[in-house]
């Protein structure tokens, strides 16, 4: 019908997005020029933007005090979770995405999770696939965990859990 938006025109206008967010991104901070205490702000930034170019419904809740963070964990967690934002918006179809940070007993859990149409993880082993592996590394590099929960027509969930083995944080 006339006014309808094809697929095609849809993922067209995705990578456009994510094109001009990665430029925005790089011009405007590389790792070393990220402030420590900066990363729910940061997060917010992005997925305003994705709001703003995708119209995705965004709920981001952090319930830290992400100033307190160890700058090595709060980089790890920044870059890992925009790979995960910019994977559910360029590769899920999802039309919601949830992103949560929290305190833990010993550390903090980060959980992103999206509405798309997942994926069957076995076809991911042994792979880049969707900068997973990436993903993964930056999260061990800090000591923490990375579970993924996904299967096709099931939406995907990535939950990132890192203890703290620094007093400071406390």
């Amino acid at each position: 019908a006339k006014g309808e938006i094809t697929p095609e025109q849809l993922r067209a206008v995705e990578d456009k997005a994510i094109t001009e967010i990665r430029n925005l991104l790089t011009e405007n901070q590389g790792p070393e020029d990220l402030l420590a205490g900066s990363l729910e702000r940061r997060l917010k930034q992005e997925l305003d933007i994705f709001r703003a170019r995708t119209g995705f419904k965004l709920d981001f809740q952090c319930a830290i005090d992400t100033h307190n963070l160890p700058t090595a964990i709060e980089r790890e967690l920044y870059f890992t979770l925009r790979e995960g934002i910019l994977n559910a918006v360029r590769h899920s179809r999802a039309t919601e995405l949830h992103l949560s940070l929290t305190k833990t007993a010993n550390g903090c859990e980060a959980r992103l999770r999206d509405n798309g149409e997942g994926f069957d993880i076995s076809s991911t082993e042994g792979s880049t696939h969707y900068g997973l592996k990436g993903m993964r590394e930056r999260i061990r590099k800090v000591g923490g965990e990375f579970a993924l929960q996904t299967a096709p027509g099931k939406g995907t969930e990535i939950k990132l859990t890192i203890p703290f083995k620094s007093l400071r944080y406390q």
